[in-house]
């Protein structure tokens, strides 16, 4: 995709779908075990990505995670969904899909939502930065995205890199670059 056409793309999306761990979380993991023994899974995010969300839900793009982890995903998309602002519909409400292998593969549980929510692949970008993201972002007129630090098979076929790591950054970097590329200024949308 030639730089004038990623430009249009960043004007006109309308869904963003993100690849949990490696985009959202930084990919690194921490378990700990409580005195009763439970066992406790940690995983490391930045905040900023957060605000990046709510810049994109702010101006309408909806919003799908789409990864095989269960928690603590969906506990992280509950607690945004709660904001005030989620609440009172100035946010879009943001989905997500960690059951992928329920329609047989990642695509297909994606291809469910979109058909459910009147969109196609062309309609969106995606963000992804491993193996696992590699046949989503295999579809045609699809905006490709990944973080500076995702695999090189992704890299491959990325139509943008970013400069921040999946989990640092990455994700507000990408809200900026729609922000610009669509003359909004942040400084006008919710702080969350």
């Amino acid at each position: 995709m030639d730089s004038k056409t990623i430009n249009e793309k960043l004007k006109s999306f309308k869904a963003l779908i993100l690849d949990g761990d490696g985009v959202w979380f930084t990919g690194d993991e921490y378990r700990a075990v409580m005195p009763d023994g439970t066992a406790i899974l940690m995983k490391s995010r930045h905040h900023h990505d957060g605000q990046g969300l709510t810049f994109l839900r702010a101006i309408g793009i909806k919003v799908l995670f789409a990864t095989a982890e269960g928690q603590p995903m969906t506990s992280v998309v509950e607690k945004l969904n709660n904001l005030p602002s989620a609440k009172s519909g100035a946010l879009t409400q943001i989905a997500v899909l960690t059951d992928l292998q329920k329609f047989g593969t990642k695509v297909a549980s994606i291809e469910g939502w979109l058909s459910q929510e009147g969109l196609t692949w062309e309609d969106c970008a995606y963000i992804g930065d491993d193996r696992t993201d590699w046949e989503c972002m295999q579809k045609s007129d699809l905006l490709t995205v990944t973080p500076a630090n995702a695999q090189r098979i992704i890299k491959k076929i990325a139509n943008i890199i970013l400069t921040k790591d999946g989990g640092r950054g990455a994700i507000r970097e990408f809200a900026e670059m729609t922000l610009d590329a669509r003359s909004i200024d942040e400084t006008t949308l919710p702080s969350a």
